[in-house]
C-alpha cells in the first residue's frame, strides 16, 4: 500500500460527510499538515513527508467546524458562469444594461459599424460563424471598456498623482478582474468580462487597480493601499463582497452550438 493510500484510508475511516469530497495530497516540502478548500467545496488535506496517519486523523477531526464553514462558503461562491447561444434574442450585459442579440446582414439605420449596441437595448452583430460572433462581441466589450477605463481612470490619476499611466483591456483568465503592472509597463489592465457586471462593481475594480498604480509603500493591500482606496471609495469593502457573488455569474466567453 502506498503512502498516499495509507493516508487516504485513514481519512476515509473518519466517515466524513460525502459532500465534503475530501482528498489527500502529499507535499514533501511542507513541514506541517494543512488543508485547502477549492471552489465548489473539494477539501484537500496537505500532508508532509513522514507524517503519522494518526496525526492526520487528529488534525482532520480537530478541523471539522473549520471544514464545515469553508465548504459552505466554497459551495455558495462556486463559479456558475453562463454559456451563451449565439441566436437572436440571447442577452448580453454591458455597462449595467441588458441587450438582446440581433443578427443582421447589412448595417441597420443609424448604425455606423458592427457590432454595435443601441439605445433600444439591441446588440447588432453581423451574421457569421459562431467563433467570429464570439470574437466580435468580446471585441466590442474590449473597445468600449478601454474607452471607459481611460475616461473614468483620469479622476484617479489626478487624485493620486499618477503620471503616464497606460490602460489595457484583455482576457485575464477566470480568477482576476484587474491587475496593475508596475514600471516599466505602468499599466492598469481590466478583464473584458468585468464590463458585464453591475457598474458599482466595475468602478470598484478600476479604483482597486488605480490605488495600486499610486504605488503605495508596504504590502500590496496593506494600510497605505487601504487608506488610498478608502479616500476614493469608502464602501469598497461592500463592493468587494458583492463582486465575489456577482462575479461567479459573469459571462466569460463560453458558448454552445445551436440546438
Amino acid at each position: 500500500m502506498s503512502s498516499h493510500d495509507i493516508y487516504a484510508a485513514a481519512v476515509a475511516g473518519l466517515q466524513l460527510p460525502a459532500e465534503w469530497q475530501v482528498t489527500v495530497a502529499l507535499r514533501p516540502r511542507r513541514r506541517t499538515l494543512g488543508m485547502e478548500v477549492a471552489p465548489g467545496g473539494t477539501v484537500t488535506v496537505l500532508i508532509p513527508s513522514q507524517a503519522d496517519p494518526d496525526q492526520v486523523i487528529r488534525f482532520v477531526s480537530g478541523h471539522r467546524t473549520w471544514i464545515t464553514e469553508k465548504v459552505a462558503t466554497a459551495v455558495r461562491l462556486a463559479p456558475d458562469h453562463p454559456v451563451k447561444e449565439f441566436v437572436d434574442g440571447e442577452t448580453f450585459d454591458l455597462f449595467g444594461q441588458r441587450y438582446r442579440l440581433r443578427f443582421v446582414d447589412t448595417l441597420p439605420a443609424g448604425v455606423e459599424q458592427l457590432p454595435a449596441v443601441t439605445a433600444e437595448r439591441v446588440l447588432y452583430v453581423r451574421r457569421q460563424r459562431p467563433e467570429r460572433v464570439r470574437r466580435a462581441i468580446i471585441g466590442l466589450y474590449r473597445q468600449e471598456g478601454l474607452a471607459w477605463a481611460r475616461r473614468e481612470g483620469r479622476q484617479y490619476e489626478l487624485g493620486g498623482r499618477i503620471e503616464h499611466l497606460s490602460y489595457a483591456v484583455r482576457d485575464l483568465g477566470r480568477h482576476r478582474w484587474g491587475t496593475y503592472e508596475g514600471l516599466p509597463k505602468h499599466t492598469t489592465t481590466l478583464h473584458w468580462a468585468v464590463f458585464g457586471l453591475p457598474m458599482p462593481l466595475v468602478e470598484y475594480v478600476l479604483a482597486h487597480e488605480q490605488a495600486h498604480a499610486t504605488r503605495p509603500p508596504g504590502r500590496a493591500h496593506g494600510p497605505a493601499w487601504q487608506r488610498r482606496i478608502d479616500s476614493w471609495m469608502p464602501d469598497w469593502r461592500q463592493r468587494k463582497t458583492e463582486l465575489a457573488e456577482a462575479g461567479r455569474h459573469a459571462w466569460l466567453g463560453e458558448w454552445k452550438p445551436r440546438s
